[in-house]
């Protein structure tokens, strides 16, 4: 989507006014806006950036919460969350991540790309309360740590040096998180959900080693091993662990990663076939249909299905779709909508929280 910070801190800005009457649309209890700047990571570094209220919260003050159709009514989203993002931060000493002779230098040499901290960021809004105390963020968590990792380290074999490659001492610092990975546990009719938050960065721009195609592969490898309980996870507060056996949670985002991707495919690895989450029934759409993939999330034609709404196998799916109407549909201009808000479609799912078996209201 990648809104930055003009467009939501102000009213007016058509593309913002997309996206908003999308997500009206579905009336989701929780939203996760992808590529949403981090304007109080920015002012860090720059003169003049507001800072009074987060983009997310500017977002749903500006845009969500006032109807963006006559037919619609505005959101009313009381808590949101912005997670630092990676994007843009640079490492306290000058590393050349990149490889292009020199060091220290934004986008390329920063742990996630962007020419400054918290491009391409991500913010959350939400209808229930989270357990802020409980948040468990990954920003920091190095991508060494993670056993049988694919970092293409200097000096080994296959390894070309004419590509992006880690060394020895750029490993001891460098980060997993493209953005960052975060647990959020939301307090739904007196139960918990986690919601599982990340954006991996996209597996192409990279060169012979394929680097970032290894990076997005251990990005979503993560969230799987998170939710089967892996020992060697530790978050920003030294806590380490996964969730428990018992705990209920749905994965939320644009994972850069789609079934059948050439040539490490974690989508179909660590999403189609674990049973740790639900993928028996994906969503699909009549504009995708028309494209030739009703499953298509994007509209560029590499990895046509690359955004995932994914419940633990303890709640029940109702159902799910992807926002993307035919090209003869007329439903009061959403395709005009939906073409002005990104190149990515809206993913939704219709959840109830209650585990399989257990009695209560059920929540969407």
């Amino acid at each position: 989507m990648d809104l930055n910070t003009e467009q939501v801190q102000q009213k007016g800005d058509e593309q913002a006014a997309a996206a908003a009457r999308v997500i009206q649309e579905i009336d989701p209890d929780v939203i996760v806006v992808n590529e949403l700047a981090n304007n109080i990571q920015k002012a860090r570094v720059a003169d003049g950036v507001p800072t009074e209220k987060t983009n997310i919260q500017a977002f749903v003050d500006n845009y969500l919460s006032e109807p963006q159709h006559r037919t619609l009514d505005g959101i009313e989203y009381e808590y949101t969350l912005q997670p630092t993002s990676n994007t843009g931060v640079l490492p306290e000493e000058s590393y050349d991540f990149n490889k292009d002779g020199t060091a220290g230098e934004r986008p390329g040499d920063a742990f996630g790309f962007g020419v400054f901290p918290g491009q391409y960021a991500f913010g959350i809004a939400s209808k229930h309360p989270f357990d802020e105390a409980n948040i468990r963020s990954f920003q920091k968590f190095r991508w060494t740590d993670m056993p049988g990792n694919l970092i293409p380290l200097a000096g080994e074999a296959g390894v070309d040096t004419d590509g992006i490659y880690l060394t020895e001492a750029e490993t001891d610092v460098y980060r997993l998180s493209s953005k960052t990975h975060i647990d959020v546990p939301f307090e739904v009719d007196g139960g918990t959900v986690h919601g599982l938050f990340s954006h991996p960065t996209p597996p192409v721009f990279d060169g012979p080693n394929n680097f970032n195609g290894r990076w997005n592969h251990d990005e979503v490898r993560f969230f799987a091993d998170y939710v089967a309980g892996a020992d060697y996870i530790y978050d920003d507060s030294g806590r380490k662990g996964g969730l428990a056996d018992d705990a209920s949670y749905v994965l939320m985002g644009d994972m850069n990663a789609g079934p059948g991707d050439e040539p490490l495919d974690p989508a179909t690895k660590y999403f189609i076939e674990n049973d740790d989450f639900t993928t028996r029934r994906l969503p699909t759409s009549p504009g995708g249909a028309q494209r030739g993939n009703p499953y298509a999330t994007a509209t560029f034609d590499a990895r046509p299905k690359v955004d995932w709404v994914l419940p633990s196998p303890d709640l029940s799916l109702r159902s799910s779709s992807v926002v993307w109407p035919s090209k003869n549909a007329s439903k009061r201009g959403l395709g005009e909508a939906v073409d002005t808000a990104s190149d990515h479609r809206m993913v939704w799912a219709d959840i109830d929280n209650r585990q399989r078996g257990a009695s209560g209201r059920p929540s969407r």
